[in-house]
């Protein structure tokens, strides 16, 4: 296996969840049912009782049902399907962390998305001469978002801000600096 392979592997199960949770939940509850059955269907053959239902009594009480049996039957068939939808949910979405991959010299940096935000944060509160607890931002994917709070009767250059934390953010990484917006409060607080 070439380096370059390993190294997207590594850079691809840093950013993306595992799904053997989901997995490993749902083969134990598959051979749990498996073993019942197979338990059931030997104590049917030893002539003795069942632990839980005997699976022909089972069979033969579905196709002659009565309106209690229909009940459970329609309450199974819920929790089944609730299941299959959240099974299918998590098999089909991308199971992504809050993290984001940056090409550098000596090979890929994963970057969590909290450190994206807190230095968006710090370049928005220099540039808007606020203290620190007046500039808030938050990260998701390739979008940065930036809360200012002036302190009052000093005004906030928007535009400032945003071209401020456009290049520290360009800095980490160019796609991080693309989709950034800046919002400045209409109360300030007192310095």
């Amino acid at each position: 296996m070439s380096n370059g392979s390993v190294e997207r592997r590594i850079r691809r199960r840093s950013v993306h969840r595992s799904r053997s949770t989901a997995v490993a939940v749902s083969l134990v509850v598959l051979a749990l049912v498996a073993a019942w059955i197979g338990t059931e269907s030997v104590l049917r053959a030893l002539g003795r009782a069942p632990l839980l239902a005997d699976p022909q009594t089972a069979v033969d009480t579905a196709l002659q049902p009565d309106t209690a049996f229909v009940t459970i039957i329609e309450v199974v068939a819920v929790v089944l399907v609730v299941l299959g939808i959240v099974l299918i949910v998590l098999a089909l979405k991308p199971g992504r962390q809050h993290r984001s991959v940056v090409e550098h010299d000596r090979g890929a940096v994963v970057i969590d998305t909290r450190i994206v935000a807190s230095t968006a944060a710090n370049a928005a509160g220099t540039a808007a001469g606020v203290p620190e607890g007046n500039a808030s931002a938050t990260a998701r994917g390739r979008r940065t978002d930036v809360r200012i709070v002036p302190v009052t009767g000093i005004p906030v250059d928007e535009q400032a801000v945003h071209d401020a934390v456009r290049d520290r953010l360009s800095g980490l990484d160019e796609r991080f600096g693309r989709n950034v917006r800046v919002r400045v409060e209409e109360k300030g607080t007192l310095a």
